[in-house]
């Protein structure tokens, strides 16, 4: 009896093992993220450096123009455009930078139109209001959206 107690006690802590992996393993899944959501006009809100942002071109860009960056307003357009323009000087040119959609919230981030090469960003958020991607050198930029 004691036996068959001990053999039971054991295949239902396997059982409980095996789901409580499964359950994690469920959860570390990244959540889809709703794509459309990016098209409109954002601000940056804030950038934060994590490790050495020497190597992050969209950092030090952001960096260099840190006294205008908050001010400039991103537009993301549905066939893949971002216009860049500072929203006092309508008549001013607008740069033209582009994205486009990865594997799994990955944005896909080229300077100029023109560029062969993009870079690879993580989006961590992004919803109505606010909208965060992670460099490949993990700085983080946060968006605003522009009401």
């Amino acid at each position: 009896m004691k036996k068959t107690f001990i053999g039971l006690l054991l295949v239902a802590a396997a059982v409980a093992g095996v789901y409580y992996f499964l359950l994690m393993k469920k959860n570390n899944t990244p959540a889809a993220i709703n794509k459309e959501l990016a098209i409109g006009k954002w601000k940056i809100d804030s950038l934060v450096a994590q490790k050495d942002s020497t190597k992050d071109g969209l950092a030090l860009l952001l960096f260099a123009m840190d006294s205008t960056a908050r001010n400039h307003i991103y537009d993301f357009q549905t066939n893949g455009r971002v216009l860049v323009s500072l929203p006092s000087d309508s008549s001013a040119k607008k740069d033209t930078s582009s994205f486009a959609w990865g594997k799994e919230n990955e944005l896909l981030w080229k300077e100029k139109y023109t560029d062969s090469t993009a870079e690879s960003m993580k989006v961590i958020k992004l919803d109505k209001e606010i909208f965060i991607i992670q460099s490949e050198y993990s700085t983080l930029v946060y968006f605003r959206k522009v009401k």
